[in-house]
C-alpha cells in the first residue's frame, strides 16, 4: 500500500496470469488495486492497477463459491478469484467513482 493510502478492502484470491493462478491477497485502496502473492509461490506474483486506469470491472465466471472477477484497463485485463465477487465489483466501481467524482465518464463506468 502507498504512502497516503486507505485501505477499503482485502480478501484472499488467486491471480491468473495465462494459465498459471498465484494464491494471495487482494487488496483494494482510496487509489490502487493490489494483489501480493503468497511466499509459498512459486515466483513471486504483484500486481498493482491504479484506480484512474480502471475502465471496467466485471464478474466473469460465478461459481458456487467463489467468481472470476476480471478488472479491465485501457492496455491490460486481470483476471481474479474472489469470494464476494459482487461485493468486490461493487466496492472498486465505488472507489473508481469517489476517485473521479467530477469525471464526465463517471456515468458510463457505473452503468457497466
Amino acid at each position: 500500500m502507498g504512502k497516503g493510502e486507505r485501505p477499503i478492502a482485502i480478501g484472499l484470491a488467486n491471480y491468473f496470469t495465462g494459465i498459471i493462478s498465484a494464491g494471495g491477497k487482494l487488496l483494494l485502496t482510496d487509489k490502487s488495486l493490489y494483489f501480493s502473492a503468497h511466499a509459498i509461490n512459486i515466483g513471486r506474483q504483484e500486481c498493482k492497477i491504479e484506480l484512474k486506469d480502471i475502465v471496467k470491472v466485471e464478474i466473469a465466471l460465478n461459481l458456487l463459491i467463489s467468481q472470476h472477477l476480471v478488472v479491465y484497463t485501457n492496455s491490460d485485463s486481470h483476471r481474479f478469484v474472489v469470494y464476494h465477487g459482487k461485493d468486490w465489483v461493487a466496492s472498486i466501481k465505488n472507489a473508481v467513482a469517489a476517485l473521479n467524482e467530477n469525471s464526465e465518464g463517471l456515468r458510463n463506468f457505473l452503468q457497466q
